[in-house]
């Protein structure tokens, strides 16, 4: 072998290209927890009538508009395809795809601080998520 050959840049680039377990499982997770979510928020912007007719039949002081239901599940669908999309990015070891994950993550993860109605179980998988994927930030390219 020359000494071009086993230059450390090549060395790195061949360590960097096989995914770490860990990695490869965080990926798998993600793609069905933001996968399903981001599908099921799609489906409810479509029924976004008729779950405003629930809401408002069993809290009627609340007086939700089908229009601001809508738009909160427009938000959660494109919040979660956005995660969604950054788990790919992941899954090809590119660094943007933390980024890409991370910010929709971390505003999903702040939006269930403040609703004590939702399980803190949620708050947890995303945060918990965000941290798991940093720490393999330094071998994404």
């Amino acid at each position: 072998m020359t000494p071009e050959e086993r230059s450390p840049e090549k060395e790195e680039v061949g360590k960097s290209a096989k995914r770490p377990l860990l990695l490869s499982v965080l990926c798998l997770f993600s793609f069905v927890y933001f996968g399903i979510l981001a599908v099921l928020f799609l489906l409810a912007a479509f029924y976004g009538t008729w779950i405003t007719e629930i809401v408002n039949q069993y809290m009627p002081r609340e007086g939700t508009t089908a229009w601001a239901i809508r738009m909160i599940f427009i938000t959660g669908f494109l919040l979660h395809a956005t995660a969604f999309s950054g788990t790919i990015l992941l899954w090809n070891q590119r660094r943007i795809g933390y980024f890409l994950f991370a910010i929709p993550a971390l505003i999903i993860a702040i939006y269930h601080l403040f609703k004590p109605e939702i399980s803190w179980y949620s708050t947890a998988v995303n945060v918990l998520l965000i941290i798991l994927f940093g720490i393999h930030f330094k071998r994404l390219k």
